[in-house]
């Protein structure tokens, strides 16, 4: 179980530390990296990794939360950008979903390291995925469910669903890189052009 996960902004040494974790987990996969090889990676002594994290496990929760909340800040200011409700949701779209499944094809241990993400770090997930929901819905309302019935309130539900679920679905068959960024792309521009139909 990891060890309650303090912001990183509060100690640059463990900002360092997890840093390095990210580039040795993507080059060896969870189950091969030691804290020997994130503490030569760090450019400190083992030991002294021990100050800070209690175990690699607590280093890849950190070092996985810091991923997650740069990638929903991104996401999110997405969604202020100027352009089309398309454009905004492709943003969000390519700066959450698309920049992990990069980074997760990238590595030959990918599949690995979302495994470890599920055991190591799901509470800093889940914490990243109330934010993404919640900015979601402020940014939906203001564009397109500006309604208070039952039913916009369906829609804007089946909206926010979609986007956070359907990216998973693009997942399964191991798209190339370009191929799932293109899924993404469709998806905003259906999304978009049914908020704009509900909205007329």
């Amino acid at each position: 179980m990891a060890a309650e996960l303090e912001p990183l902004a509060d100690d640059p040494k463990r900002a360092l530390i997890a840093s390095a974790a990210i580039d040795v987990f993507s080059a060896r996969g969870f189950s091969r990296t030691s804290m020997a090889h994130i503490a030569e990676q760090a450019g400190m002594s083992r030991p002294a990794l021990y100050q800070y994290f209690q175990n690699k496990g607590d280093i890849f929760a950190c070092a996985f939360a810091a991923l997650v909340e740069q990638a929903a800040d991104r996401a999110l200011a997405a969604l202020e950008e100027t352009g089309t409700i398309a454009e905004q949701l492709d943003g969000f779209l390519q700066n959450f979903d698309g920049a992990f499944w990069e980074r997760t094809a990238a590595s030959p241990y990918g599949e690995e390291l979302l495994s470890a993400t599920s055991e190591y770090a799901p509470k800093a997930v889940g914490i990243e995925m109330k934010r993404i929901r919640r900015g979601l819905e402020k940014y939906l309302r203001r564009v397109g469910a500006r309604h208070r019935s039952a039913a916009d309130r369906m829609r804007l539900k089946g909206w926010i669903d979609i986007v956070e679920f359907a990216p998973r679905g693009f997942k399964l068959d191991r798209p190339a890189v370009p191929a799932y960024r293109l899924r993404l792309t469709a998806l905003a521009k259906s999304i978009a052009s049914d908020i704009e139909a509900s909205s007329s």
